[in-house]
């Protein structure tokens, strides 16, 4: 019964998963306040059945400066009411001179996601993993994020399943949510300190870090 208890579990999670799709674009340096409007203009006039729609700022990543990134529920998504055609191509028209599409555009599927204060932790770091055992180290992750939510307190986390993109053989994504980035890196150093972060690593079935990037919110419907 015990081996099958990180299946059931990832079962369980699963479940409930919600699809996320992130578009990684690259704005013109000046042109962000723009690119903001015309976001805010747009997706805060037509609504999403289910989800989220958020612009962030993109750091460390080569070649991408924001992206674009969507959340829902599969058997929910879309539009509650479908914009005019005439809207949307006048909406990506907009941006055409502000920004351009950046590589590492993704889809995903989200295996366990912690909840918090978002209008406070809204900086996050996310690293793209290629993990040996998908169930064990989703698995051994969803332990491991339950045993620090004291820690963390309403700090946000998360880990999903990479569906869809040139991610240069990465299989998962974790992210982690903080103040700013001092507060990322402080309280890294502290979670992983723990017990429960060795228990983590020794649990997990290996992984291969690929890249890792910060990002931060800036406009969410």
């Amino acid at each position: 019964m015990k081996k099958l208890l990180p299946l059931i579990l990832l079962i369980s999670t699963i479940c409930s998963a919600q699809n996320i799709r992130s578009y990684n674009i690259s704005v013109n340096q000046g042109d962000e306040s723009q690119v903001g409007e015309l976001f805010k203009e747009f997706h805060g006039k037509h609504k999403r059945k289910s989800g989220t729609i958020t612009l962030q700022r993109v750091q460390f990543l080569n070649d991408v400066t924001h992206r674009i990134l969507l959340t829902g529920n599969p058997n929910n998504w879309g539009w509650e009411m479908q914009p005019p055609e005439s809207e949307w191509q006048a909406y990506r028209r907009g941006n055409m001179a502000y920004r351009k599409s950046a590589p590492g555009s993704y889809t995903g599927k989200s295996l366990y996601w912690k909840d918090g204060d978002r209008s406070k932790y809204n900086v996050g770091r996310q690293w793209f993993f290629k993990v040996n055992d998908r169930v064990k180290f989703a698995a051994a992750y969803v332990k491991f994020a339950k045993a620090i939510e004291p820690i963390i307190g309403e700090r946000l986390m998360g880990i999903g399943s990479l569906e869809m993109g040139d991610l240069k053989g990465a299989s998962h994504y974790t992210v982690f949510y903080g103040e700013s980035m001092n507060d990322l890196e402080l309280m890294s150093d502290k979670v992983r300190a723990t017990k429960a972060y060795q228990e983590f690593i020794k649990s997990n079935g290996g992984s291969e870090a690929i890249v890792s990037f910060s990002v931060r919110d800036l406009i969410r419907y």
